[in-house]
């Protein structure tokens, strides 16, 4: 009768957490011992990548203390405009990925280069803004560009910061660009922008989807947020800092300890 008690007990201990137990078992003296029972947990990420970033409560500014800001000059609105306090921008006016190792910074005199920064970054929370400068090239030529050239940097912060949050930051449809009438620009627009995509979701990192929240009814950015029909001004850097203040992926929510 007591072994029964014993045995029932350890049984309902086992179906109620995932720490160590203890079941009853017999000794060779016939006494009731105890042996330790332990379960395997492990962090399960429940975020969909596949998916932009979705709206969140305003992040606090402190947040941005660990943050950098990198891309071409459409980046560079937040350098020039920018309120968000102590967050790093760097930007290089029309900036070419395949370049990204050899053309210097706008706001350095030494000559350093994106590639020099991103390399040599500690933030943990790094922000990417590429692609408008190669947006005349064929479809053929963005699946390179994302495949190699920009899934060799997201690799290389990767390996320097395993724990890095890298959030990729899509083409925002401008309201005109020189060289590409429409529908050519939509469709070249798509070309990148379903790379980028792409590119999160087999990387396990977030894409910030600015046609989602920036553009009018006809889709193209706002333009009362562009004064050349591509560059942020003043109003247009404010509500993209808006936009990413309330579109910031808090692992804590997704990431859950499951335990067997």
């Amino acid at each position: 009768m007591k072994r029964n008690i014993l045995v029932g007990c350890a049984f309902l201990l086992a179906l109620c957490g995932c720490k160590g137990d203890t079941s009853a078992k017999k000794s060779e003296t016939d006494e009731t011992v105890y042996e330790e029972v332990t379960y395997a947990c492990r962090a399960v990420d429940y975020y969909n990548y596949a998916q932009p970033v979705p709206a969140s409560d305003p992040i606090e500014d402190s947040y941005f203390d660990d943050v950098l800001f990198a891309g071409d000059s459409r980046m560079g609105a937040m350098y020039l405009w920018g309120t968000i306090p102590n967050a790093q921008v760097e930007y290089v006016t029309s900036l070419n990925l395949w370049l990204i190792d050899s053309m210097p910074l706008d706001n350095h005199s030494d000559g350093r280069t994106m590639y020099d920064e991103l390399s040599e970054t500690e933030k943990g929370n790094i922000y990417l803004l590429f692609g408008i400068n190669e947006i005349r090239n064929s479809e053929e030529y963005f699946e390179g560009w994302a495949n190699e050239q920009y899934q060799s940097l997201i690799t290389m912060l990767r390996e320097k910061n395993p724990n890095v949050n890298i959030y990729i930051l899509s083409t925002y449809h401008p309201r005109e660009i020189s060289g590409l009438p429409e529908p050519q620009l939509s469709e070249h627009l798509t070309w990148v922008n379903s790379r980028l995509a792409s590119l999160a979701d087999r990387n396990y990192i977030y894409f910030l989807d600015l046609d989602n929240g920036m553009t009018d009814e006809e889709g193209l950015i706002r333009e009362e947020y562009v004064g050349d029909g591509l560059h942020f001004g003043p109003t247009g850097t404010h509500a993209l800092e808006d936009y990413i203040k309330t579109h910031v992926v808090r692992r804590s929510t997704y990431v859950k300890e499951v335990c067997e």
